[in-house]
């Protein structure tokens, strides 16, 4: 797959709570309430001061034209306005009003009037925006208290002033011609629900009995005429020449006569029964045509359809839904609550969610043009044309615009295939007005749960009182069932919602509604809801809700960047220098991040007092849809790093990912590029350049060798089998549409056919993918991982009492003190990089959230998920973990879900995970594709080649950016060796930016002296892989050549033969460095975790795991006597009994057993790393820090 394959593929997705996505607060959803209700108040007092200009200049009454438009503004002004113009009309009476011949008294009563009207429409902020289902420009107001009070949930329609006015109107933004008679009919009212058989059209009818009528008279009297003159002909022949009829005649006659008469009736009756068959269908013809015209009218029209059926349906299943089904909801609630509380409250967590047996109520349903939802929406307002889709997919771009403003907005792509809109009024309102819980609980009701500090929960009951709004959806349509794939959902203004809370006590009264906690959770609800308001929406994939997958197929990214940054010059001089004492210089750093988003996502290390920087470092991007759809470009910026003050900007560079993505030269391979720094205002240079390189690597499609191994259909297993089976399958499901359409445009019969093709065919090439393991030969990609939720979480009971006690029950709680506060944190190659939200006191937590990071080789990747309790006054207890093995978990398909246990922890549970690999099509050499922390192993013997008699007796110094060590010459051997004859193992972070130093030290007067040095960059070692490498011995400028990497540092001496193993991980020698900080102190007691259950089989042989006692210059013993295991023959003195405790200290405290099983030690503990943590932050307020992003996060 390529970039422009990528570009082309582009889908809606709704990423979890993260940086570009935040979870809603409280405070940002009253600044955006407040924003838009004063643009709406200002443009209403605009359009007041027109309305009095004109009247002053009139002569009091207004025109036809100006009746016609306040008539028009009328319509749009709910029911609660209305009745207020109808209180403030005066009213006929007998009795004088005191007050009314005041002056004052009348204008104080004018200005609450106003007051009132105005305040309403603050509350209304009636806006212009646009649809995200149909995308055109349509005004929207928010639900109100009156709107609330007003619907009748008796009836099964709505009121004219229950249910919200939606207009279009004529927008400035240019939509086009095409799409006029759209925005009339969206600027329609919702009318009353009209479902019954009209009267017909009486002209129609008249005229078809008259031709009836005039049919059967024609008929009937030709047929009388016809036997008359039958008769008279027949009577001739019976009579005799004298006129006189014989008795033969007499009966011949008689029996005419009687035939005659007998044909008359018969006849008469015929054409009374045809007339009145005729009459009877016609009458009914014209029903129901009435009937089909009225459907017609009314979808042209686009009113409401009734929705009594729908109702009873939804009356009847609403108490039979299972409640967990609404879990999501009060886990959204809850986030939201938990970002905004105040710092009084602790933590709040929604203890049970119940929707009561009262249904929400369905007021009306209306269908809804297509409109423009085929063309996407861009920045400035203004639709997409096909020829610029065209563009835009052929890779042109016209030089005549800037592309400011074209960008597409987020929600607003433009559908694929065949949609369908809908517009649904919704409304609940509780009936039980009693104050028992048993009459409460059929409403729709929240269970929520406050801690206070000293751990203090104060139960609170929720009771929805009311609930009214619209929503618009657009249903794509597919062939399979459930006929429905994605669903966008958006939310016409903002929806009116009424509750109460009532603390739940144990003694006292449970009848008091709390203003202050009522206001704090309505206000919570309303923030969850702003974020699906029009303009914004939600897309769901109802496919996979009802086909119950809500585990990822597929991960976000479309593919990665890969960026290396090799070196500046020519740029800046940001610090000053002093005359005689230092020259001017910077100390620079290189940023890659996203320029719109303005999120640094990675940056290199920072060289000091350097003007010609040789970074030589890389880094991977992931690039979403999120980037495709607002044309995000990747931001390459140069810094001047500061100790006290904020560091200064040098000049940056920006790119088009799109640009990247379609060019020849960077997709796929990387570019070399050279380019020079611009200023943050556009127009502005910078001096400098910088070399650099990009490429872009998208996602592999389905490989040869995955063909064999694929298990979603055994019958492909090549290219062209999945061809013909997918052209077959196509054809079938669209057979019946296109014999259909058969007299329609061919053209347009194959263009959706070709659709469906390619869609098919990505769908079942996606699942052949994550059927089969990863394709040889391309061990990078993208990993997902996703935690759903936790089931059955509780804590190990240490005390015997309380076990005893908790025999007694027979019920699990799913709620209470005693369960954890619980988070989980991914670690990856034993990095923490996602740390999830903390759901309080809850045995079955819901998560649903994940992240996505690059993994330069699957088969040597690493992961944990640990589940952590968050406590107050003491360290976060480990609830357990699960050890994930990529080469385990992927060794016969690319995606799996499953349940695994959480173990070594104080806690007990099970957790549900979900994982995705996808390939790409980068194959970089091994040693860029190892882990970024771990040890580096140098054999205990060194050798030499051209050196002189000074340097053979030099001793040297290794180090790196963790750890250092020491050998020593051996003048009889002619070489270098350790003290002990073991092996040195150097701690390293951040491999990939920084080397490994040898220095040859001299004894000097005061110190001493460094005679001659090597460079080794991490960089080129690949891992685990055992190495015998010749450096080069240089002589020159030791600070900078560890610095910068460059080829040629110095002067070159001679050459020192190591043999050298890079071991990936964190192990012993990084125990110093990884206590001063709280995330790896985590890493590592997972890691712990890990080695005790034995479950850690392939790194124990890595030999960064070692006992913590093992110094990195190996010039400690860790050799210690047996302990006696304290059994008959091995008694164990008070001595043996300490060392034994403290053999074991680490893995018991973990349990919280030993001292630890008391809260005052795990306080005490607390205190300590809090003291340490602050003395390190006092310790690097001056130390450079380049702004990089740390753990990721929901919050």
């Amino acid at each position: 797959m390529s970039g422009h394959e990528d570009i082309d593929d582009v889908r809606r997705h709704h990423a979890p709570y993260g940086a570009r996505h935040p979870i809603p607060t409280i405070s940002k959803y009253r600044e955006e309430k407040a924003a838009r209700q004063d643009a709406a108040m200002k443009a209403d007092d605009d359009e007041q001061g027109v309305t009095d200009t004109t009247a002053a200049l009139g002569s009091g009454q207004l025109s036809n034209k100006d009746n016609e438009q306040q008539e028009t503004q009328q319509q749009h002004h709910d029911g609660d306005e209305q009745q207020q113009q109808q209180d403030d009309t005066p009213k006929d009476t007998s009795e004088i009003d005191p007050g009314a011949a005041d002056p004052r008294q009348r204008m104080k009563e004018i200005k609450s009037s106003k007051k009132g009207k105005d305040g309403n429409k603050k509350e209304r902020a009636e806006r212009e925006v646009t649809d995200p289902v149909t995308h055109l420009p349509i005004t929207i107001h928010d639900f109100t208290d009156q709107a609330l009070e007003n619907v009748d949930m008796d009836k099964s329609y709505p009121q004219s002033d229950g249910i919200q006015h939606t207009t279009s109107g004529l927008s400035e933004k240019a939509k086009g011609e095409k799409l006029s008679k759209d925005k009339t009919r969206l600027q329609q009212d919702h009318g009353e629900l009209v479902h019954r058989f009209p009267p017909p059209d009486f002209d129609a009818l008249r005229q078809e009995m008259s031709t009836i009528a005039n049919k059967g008279i024609t008929f009937g009297l030709i047929g009388l005429a016809v036997i008359t003159f039958s008769g008279v002909v027949f009577s001739k022949f019976i009579h005799q020449k004298d006129g006189s009829l014989s008795s033969a005649g007499k009966v011949t006659w008689f029996s005419l006569m009687t035939v005659g008469i007998g044909g008359a009736a018969v006849l008469t009756l015929a054409v009374r029964d045809w007339i009145s068959r005729r009459i009877s269908n016609v009458f009914e013809d014209e029903v129901w045509e009435a009937q089909r015209e009225l459907v017609n009218s009314d979808a042209r029209k686009h009113e409401t359809e009734t929705t009594v059926w729908l109702n009873s349906l939804l009356g009847s299943v609403w108490p039979m839904i299972n409640p967990d089904l609404f879990a999501s909801l009060g886990d959204t609630l809850e986030d939201v609550m938990q970002a905004s509380l105040p710092k009084l409250v602790r933590m709040v967590s929604v203890d049970d969610i119940g929707q009561g047996s009262e249904a929400i109520r369905i007021l009306g349903v209306r269908w809804l043009p297509r409109g423009a939802a085929t063309d996407s929406v861009t920045q400035d307002g203004g639709l997409t044309s096909e020829q610029q889709t065209d563009q835009g997919k052929d890779g042109e771009k016209d030089d005549n615009t800037d592309g400011e403003g074209h960008e597409i907005q987020e929600g607003m792509e433009a559908e694929d295939g065949e949609f369908i809109n809908l517009e649904v009024a919704f409304a609940y309102r509780s009936r039980s007005s009693s104050d028992s819980m048993r009459s409460r609980t059929k409403d729709i009701h929240l269970c929520l749960a406050f801690y206070m500090p000293g751990n203090l929960k104060l139960p609170v009951w929720v009771d929805l009182r009311g609930i009214i709004g619209t929503v618009r959806l657009r249903l794509q349509l597919t062939p399979d069932p459930p006929f429905f794939e994605l669903c966008t959902l958006t939310f016409l203004g903002q929806p009116k919602v009424d509750l109460s809370c009532t603390p739940l006590t144990k003694h006292g009264l449970n009848i008091m509604d709390v203003p202050f906690i009522s206001n704090f959770v309505q206000a919570s609800i309303d923030a969850a809801m702003s974020q699906y308001v029009a303009p914004k929406s939600l897309v769901l994939n109802l496919k996979d809700m009802l086909a119950g997958e809500d585990y990822k197929k597929d991960t976000t990214a479309k593919g990665i960047l890969m960026i290396r940054i090799v070196r500046g010059y020519d740029f800046k001089m940001a610090d000053t220098g002093i005359p005689l004492v230092k020259d001017g210089s910077s100390d620079p750093y290189v940023s890659v991040g996203w320029a719109k988003f303005g999120k640094v996502l990675w940056s290199t290390r920072i060289l000091i007092s350097e003007m010609e920087p040789h970074w030589d470092e890389h880094c991977f991007v992931l690039v979403t849809d999120e980037e495709l759809n607002v044309d995000e470009r990747i931001r390459i910026q140069l810094w001047d790093s500061d100790r006290v003050s904020a560091d200064d900007d040098l000049g940056r560079i920006e790119v088009d990912v799109k640009e990247i993505m379609k060019n020849k030269e960077s997709n796929g391979r990387m570019q070399k590029r050279t380019e020079g720094f611009r200023a943050l205002k556009p127009g502005d240079g910078m001096p400098g350049k910088l070399e650099w390189e990009v490429g872009y690597f998208s996602k592999t499609r389905l490989q040869k060798c995955q063909y064999e191994h694929q298990s979603y259909d055994p019958e492909i297993r090549s290219l062209d089998d999945l061809k013909s089976k997918v052209n077959a399958s196509c054809e079938k499901k669209l057979r019946e549409a296109m014999i259909k359409d058969g007299k329609g445009d061919k053209d347009e019969d194959k263009s959706e056919l070709d659709q469906l093709k390619e869609q098919e065919f990505k769908a079942t090439e996606d699942a052949m993918i994550i059927s089969a393991p990863p394709p040889e030969g391309y061990p990078s990609g993208v990993f997902s991982l996703q935690i759903h939720n936790i089931m059955g979480l509780e804590l190990g009971r240490l005390s015997k009492d309380k076990s005893d006690k908790a025999s007694d029950g027979t019920d699990d709680e799913e709620t209470g003190e005693s369960l954890p506060s619980a988070y989980c944190t991914i670690i990856i190659n034993h990095r923490k990089v996602y740390k999830t939200r903390t759901k309080p006191q809850n045995s079955k937590p819901f998560f649903n959230a994940g992240t996505e990071r690059f993994v330069g080789d699957w088969r040597e990747c690493e992961a944990y998920v640990s589940v952590r309790d968050s406590r107050v006054d003491e360290d976060d207890a480990l609830l357990g973990i699960v050890h994930l093995p990529l080469y385990e978990i992927f060794r016969e398909k690319s995606q799996l879900m499953g349940t695994w246990p959480l173990a070594g922890g104080i806690g007990h549970g099970k957790i549900r995970l979900s994982m995705v690999w996808r390939s790409v099509q980068l194959q970089a050499p091994p040693n860029l594709l190892g882990w970024d922390c771990g040890t580096v192993e140098v054999q205990h013997i060194a050798r030499f080649t051209g050196l002189d008699e000074t340097l053979q007796h030099a001793r040297l110094k290794f180090k790196t950016n963790l750890d250092k060590g020491k050998m020593y010459a051996n003048r009889e051997e002619k070489n270098w060796h350790t003290k002990r004859d073991q092996s040195l193992r150097l701690a390293v972070h951040r491999r990939y930016a920084s080397c490994m130093s040898i220095s040859f030290k001299t004894k000097g007067a005061f110190k001493d002296d460094t005679v001659a040095f090597c460079v080794l960059w991490l960089k080129d070692l690949p891992d685990e892989e055992q190495q015998e490498l010749e450096l080069p011995v240089w002589k020159g400028d030791f600070k900078r050549a560890t610095a910068n990497c460059v080829d040629e540092p110095g002067e070159r001496l001679g050459t020192v033969t190591l043999t050298v193993t890079f071991w990936a991980g964190l192990g012993g020698a990084h125990s110093g460095w990884a206590n001063k900080d709280p995330n790896l102190r985590d890493v590592v007691e997972v890691i712990n975790v890990a080695q005790d259950n034995h479950d850690f089989d392939k790194m124990e042989r890595k030999a960064g795991i070692v006992d913590e006692e093992v110094s990195s210059d190996s010039d400690s013993s860790d050799e210690e006597g047996d302990v006696p295991d304290g059994s008959a023959g091995q008694k164990q003195g008070p001595i043996d009994q300490a060392k034994d405790y403290k053999r074991r200290e680490q893995g018991l405290h973990r349990q919280h057993r030993g001292l630890m099983q008391w809260k005052i030690p795990r306080t005490a503990k607390w205190v300590k790393h809090k003291a340490e943590s602050v003395g390190d932050k006092v310790e690097g307020v001056f130390d450079r820090k380049t702004g990089q992003t740390g753990i990721e996060t929901e919050v």
